[in-house]
């Protein structure tokens, strides 16, 4: 049987997100609960027969305008390393511009989930699940 260790940030700990100054993490609940997001964004880079897949490191946004923003930095190296490969490059690529021009990939729940290890969060309807949702195989 597999148990998961996680590290609780306490709360002298600076937590380095992208997007804005290390926060602790009292702050960063606090911009969590006036509307910022904590998202990812997805990029793709082949060549020929390998095509690989990844996520950016978590940014905390403010607005949609600003995920949006960041979101086409990454579709533009998507679109400009991404469809090389065979057979999967050009599919893969494809999805990561829809996800970044979609706003990108909300990771909030399992930010707060860290912060907070009993905390119950609405899931945003995107199908993530938290990780205390994700048992064992």
């Amino acid at each position: 049987m597999q148990t998961a260790v996680r590290n609780v940030p306490s709360s002298s700990d600076l937590l380095k997100l992208r997007g804005t100054r290390p926060l602790f993490a009292e702050e960063l609940r606090t911009r969590i609960a006036a509307g910022s997001r904590c998202v990812r964004f997805e990029y793709c880079f082949s060549l020929l027969f390998v095509t690989v897949r990844r996520q950016s490191p978590v940014y905390l946004t403010g607005s949609w305008q600003v995920r949006y923003l960041r979101g086409l930095w990454f579709s533009l190296l998507a679109l400009a390393l991404g469809p090389w490969g065979v057979p999967w490059g050009l599919a893969w690529t494809l999805w990561s511009v829809w996800i970044n021009t979609t706003g990108g990939v909300d990771c909030t729940t399992e930010i707060i989930s860290v912060l907070e290890p009993g905390a119950r969060v609405p899931e945003t309807g995107h199908g993530i699940a938290r990780p205390a949702d994700v048992t064992p195989a």
